[in-house]
């Protein structure tokens, strides 16, 4: 048959077939209607990623679940960006795999740390923890260090140590400070007896004057013991009430100026074994006279009459027998 066009309309239906009319790539793609060419007509292994697939063809909705594996996937493909939040888990993490570069600040909080995780000797820098990181009331005894640890000069604050945190005994003589106590603040009423004074600490300039002379003061020598001290001074009272009383602690001897009539009373103050004179003397005018209380006992049991005359003087001489007895014997018209 001569190479002749051959119109459609001669062509019985069925009559062309792959196999037996259609010669080596006769079929070319302005041949093929669209849409012609569906899953049936592609052979088994045809379509190739380098020659038959365009750039970008390959969309998520043709790709079949789980068909994406390790292998598939270029080193370096995966980048955060193709990471969905919180899909990589603990078992995706390699051992050792996340080092300080990786982790962010602040990001490790306590609820993170297995308990026991932190400890002192490998986890913590040398001064690392302040006064702010420790717990009110954490730091007892058996954290702080037997010796050393703490000084007067930067731990302990002025004042701190109270008379509580001190052992009985703890204060010695090289705690004190030179000058440091003093008789106004640190001993208490009779703290300091004989057994505490050093032989011969106490002289003249020692003794409180007016104390010995009221009898609060007691000296013994060789066995005796004297009440009363020797003042020597005259002490001057003016009478010049119906009654007069005058002061056996302030001296031993008296010069009493009548100025009026008057009673002499038992006198304050009195310390047994006291002895000394009482001067009666009569003022400008005289003729004053002078009683006597019951304590008072003259020779005789009889009160002398003064001398009345203007300025003369009697002299009474007194020893304290007790409390209630004044043994006394008028000398008169001594002056």
């Amino acid at each position: 048959m001569s190479r002749t066009r051959v119109n459609t309309g001669f062509v019985a239906a069925g009559a062309i077939n792959a196999n037996t009319v259609l010669g080596d790539n006769v079929i070319t793609a302005n041949l093929i209607k669209t849409g012609a060419v569906g899953p049936t007509e592609i052979a088994a292994g045809a379509v190739s990623a380098n020659t038959k697939l365009a750039d970008g063809v390959v969309t998520q909705n043709v790709i079949a679940a789980g068909n994406v594996v390790t292998s598939k996937i270029n080193d370096g493909a995966v980048t955060a960006a193709k990471i969905a939040a919180g899909n990589v888990v603990t078992a995706a993490i390699n051992d050792g795999a996340v080092t300080d570069a990786k982790i962010a600040l602040g990001t490790i909080s306590a609820d993170k740390l297995a308990t026991g995780f932190v400890n002192a000797n490998t986890d913590f820098a040398a001064g690392v923890i302040t006064a702010h990181a420790i717990a009110a009331g954490n730091v007892g005894s058996s954290e702080l260090r037997s010796s050393g640890l703490l000084t007067a000069n930067t731990q302990l604050n002025a004042g701190i140590v109270t008379s509580h945190a001190m052992a009985n005994d703890s204060v010695g003589p090289q705690h004190i400070a030179a000058g440091a106590i003093n008789s106004n603040t640190f001993f208490a009423a009779n703290a300091i007896d004989r057994n505490a004074i050093a032989a011969d600490s106490v002289g003249i300039s020692e003794i409180n004057v007016g104390l010995a002379a009221a009898g609060n003061v007691a000296f013994t020598h060789n066995s005796l013991t004297y009440q009363k001290a020797q003042l020597g001074r005259v002490e001057s009272v003016t009478v010049g009430a119906a009654n007069v009383t005058i002061n056996f602690a302030n001296c031993n001897i008296f010069n009493l100026t009548l100025g009026t009539n008057s009673n002499l009373n038992r006198p304050s103050n009195i310390a047994v074994g006291q002895a000394g004179t009482i001067f009666v003397t009569q003022d400008g005018t005289g003729s004053r006279t002078l009683s006597y209380s019951s304590v008072w006992d003259f020779i005789g049991g009889t009160a002398p009459t003064l001398t009345t005359t203007a300025s003369a003087v009697d002299r009474i001489d007194y020893v304290v027998y007790s409390t209630s007895r004044i043994q006394a014997v008028a000398t008169l018209a001594y002056s």
